[in-house]
């Protein structure tokens, strides 16, 4: 029996953590949606409608217009290690696709590591040849049906790391066909397999209820125990291949947490400060030129308007001073939240 390895920051696993995973709990991988594409129509998928058959690109969920800047420019403000390539199924548009890992190893070294997902079904020798020679180290192969692992062969014969990554869904045909799958995967000598605690969306919702399924906030009811019984079973029956359980509650509460964070610490202005969560908050000095000059050593002008050094605040205690306190994520519009205040 293999060990069931478990921490709040990396999830379930069994043998050990795949190498892009290291670095997306570091959140320090950008995540490019290079196209919202796809011909599976898988009827789990949580891609947003806005998204899903979509030919739109984004990087770490802020469009994309010119893919060389923008992807570059997102990867120095988050100080990433790494790329995470995903959609849609970037196979449909593989010079796209490859021009992006190109310029993601050029930029920032070998060592910036980059993994793929993919059904598998547009993919053969030439694909992989590409994939390969542009640099790509990790793919990741979506298996809805067993008779894509031919696919997988074709990989494995590449210096590209080969893995898996699925759903779990709670339901008594599907876990029996991921058992299956795992066992046939570890006979072939894949490395690993990423299973996906499942994601509950507004565009998945209505086929979750219609296969019997119980939403639970962002997943299903009682899926916990039965993913925790799923990998004591995998515990029991294999071998070599490394299996990876990750949870909403992962993904929410730590990568994109510490993604977010990252990138505040790294485009912070003068005017703001960083949150537990990683959000910045800023504060907007309120009034006539008199209280401004008053404070003139604690402000900072941006766009017309004056801010408060976060470590200044105590200098408007008692001042009378109208102020608004705003959170919202690093290089996004939307406020989060938003009050006046009198000090």
């Amino acid at each position: 029996m293999r060990p069931i390895n478990y921490s709040f920051q990396t999830g379930y696993f069994i043998g050990s953590l795949p190498t892009g995973c290291r670095y997306c709990i570091l959140g320090a991988k950008i995540v490019v949606f290079i196209t919202g594409l796809c011909d599976d129509n898988c009827w789990y998928c949580p891609i947003s409608r806005s998204k899903y058959g979509r030919d739109v690109i984004f990087v770490d969920e802020v469009r994309v217009k010119n893919i060389e800047e923008d992807i570059v420019l997102e990867a120095y403000r988050i100080n990433a290690k790494g790329a995470g390539i995903t959609g849609g199924d970037p196979i449909l548009v593989l010079d796209r696709t490859c021009n992006v890992i190109r310029t993601l190893k050029s930029e920032f070294g070998d060592n910036f590591h980059i993994h793929l997902y993919t059904s598998g079904r547009y993919v053969d020798k030439h694909v992989i040849e590409n994939l390969e020679s542009s640099g790509l180290d990790e793919i990741r192969f979506h298996l809805y049906d067993k008779s894509l692992v031919d696919r997988i062969e074709i990989a494995l014969d590449s210096a590209i790391e080969v893995g898996v990554e699925v759903p779990f869904i709670p339901l008594e045909h599907y876990v029996e066909y991921l058992k299956q799958l795992i066992l046939l995967l570890d006979d072939m000598g894949v490395k690993f397999i990423n299973i996906n605690e499942f994601e509950v969306s507004e565009s998945n919702i209505d086929q979750v209820i219609l296969h019997g399924l119980t939403p639970s906030g962002l997943s299903i009811s009682n899926i916990k125990e039965k993913a925790i019984d799923f990998l004591e079973w995998a515990s029991k029956n294999t071998r070599n291949i490394s299996i990876h359980y990750c949870t909403v509650e992962f993904k929410d509460n730590v990568q994109f947490r510490r993604r977010i964070l990252r990138k505040s610490v790294n485009t912070m202005g003068l005017y703001e400060a960083v949150t537990r969560d990683g959000t910045l908050i800023s504060i907007e000095v309120l009034g006539d030129k008199d209280i401004v000059s008053g404070l003139k050593e604690s402000i900072v002008e941006y766009n017309g308007k004056h801010y408060l050094i976060p470590t200044e605040v105590a200098c408007l205690l008692g001042r009378g001073v109208k102020a608004i306190v705003r959170e919202y994520y690093p290089d996004r519009e939307e406020i989060l939240n938003e009050r006046q205040i009198m000090y």
